[in-house]
């Protein structure tokens, strides 16, 4: 999606901020992803449908269900449905386009290489800084505990999406309470310039600087 159509967040990241530690007071994890659909325009759809839809096509399932968990804080851990990874994540896109067919939106979404290739190497090494303060922070904090976090998101900026492992990555730091100092903070606004990001997708996180 080179045209941003929020100032805020999109996709899978800003599905995930609606697992909040209440919410399975609205029902079933289901039931929330199709509350999400309904009351969100279409570019929010198109752009969540998309990210499903490129975690699914990785055929990685341990990555992605690590992602989904990192994303939430692990408010929603896939394991506690019996759902894998990829089927959950097929079931996301398929709400999706089921809400945008009765919009009347005929979509036809192809997800092909990343249009960020050139920033991959970028997105690995800031996780690859970041890896000590993740892990201290993690170990810290007794509700996110998610094995392999670190890893899955070097490989999601690796082989999936540069730019898809940067949103997740800056949720997971706010789910975690990870601090991160101020120059590391002026090279994430520079990365979410070159990812065409919304005013608030990168600033939301400024209260973790130090």
């Amino acid at each position: 999606m080179g045209i941003r159509f929020t100032e805020d967040d999109f996709g899978i990241t800003h599905l995930a901020s609606m697992f909040h530690q209440d919410w399975r007071l609205l029902g079933s994890a289901r039931d929330v992803v199709m509350s999400y659909v309904a009351q969100t325009s279409d570019p929010f759809v198109l752009a969540l449908a998309e990210d499903a839809l490129r975690l699914t096509a990785s055929d990685d399932n341990e990555t992605v269900a690590t992602l989904w968990e990192c994303a939430t804080g692990s408010y929603h851990r896939l394991n506690d449905d019996s759902v894998s990874g990829l089927d959950w994540f097929q079931g996301v896109a398929d709400i999706c386009e089921r809400g945008l067919a009765q919009a009347g939106v005929h979509a036809d979404i192809e997800v092909g290489e990343s249009a960020y290739e050139a920033l991959r190497g970028r997105v690995v090494a800031e996780i690859e800084e970041l890896e000590p303060a993740l892990d201290e922070a993690i170990t810290k904090n007794s509700i996110v505990s998610i094995p392999g976090a670190v890893s899955a998101l070097k490989v999601c900026a690796s082989d999936i999406c540069p730019e898809l492992a940067f949103r997740v990555l800056l949720r997971f730091l706010m789910e975690c309470s990870c601090e991160i100092d101020s120059d590391l903070y002026v090279r994430f606004v520079e990365l979410g310039q070159e990812f065409s990001y919304g005013e608030f997708v990168v600033s939301r996180i400024s209260f973790l600087t130090r």
